[in-house]
């Protein structure tokens, strides 16, 4: 069954200022299939967040600590979802599919940062073209920053 009917409100206990017993705030949520103009506006909203992705993470920066492991997720995805993540000079460095996503019907992907060979991406900007279809592709660019780390002995 659902959890919550029609009419019924939800209430989110706020200690402190600035909201007063007051303020009220109404929304909807649209139960079950969402028309197909719906899909399309949601589609044109997918994006790919951290935007630039900085990887550095002081506790792994010296140590015997295994390195760190970054990735970025693109979200807001169709089910049958193409991602081609391009270098600025137009080499295509990975493809990701529907596949990689953790289920068919899940909204989001996450890249750890490794080409089609495993090896990690550098440091750059980058275009992801995600292709799903019905909706077309949508462009976008993301950077990616890697610190250079210098090794305690050598």
């Amino acid at each position: 069954g659902r959890f919550f009917q029609a009419g019924d409100k939800f209430v989110i206990p706020v200690e402190t200022y600035p909201y007063t017993s007051t303020d009220e705030f109404q929304f909807t949520t649209k139960l079950g299939n969402i028309s197909a103009t719906d899909k399309k506006a949601l589609f044109d909203k997918v994006n790919v967040f951290p935007n630039p992705l900085y990887c550095y993470n002081p506790q792994t920066s010296y140590n015997q600590v295994a390195p760190d492991e970054p990735f970025v997720t693109f979200s807001n995805l169709p089910g049958d979802v193409t991602i081609n993540i391009f270098t600025l000079s137009g080499t295509r460095i990975r493809t990701l599919t529907t596949k990689d996503k953790p289920s068919p019907t899940s909204p989001f992907l996450r890249w750890n940062l490794k080409n089609e060979d495993g090896l990690r991406a550098a440091s750059g900007m980058y275009l992801a073209i995600v292709a799903s279809p019905g909706y077309g592709n949508k462009v976008m660019k993301f950077a990616i920053i890697i610190p250079q780390k210098q090794i305690k002995w050598y």
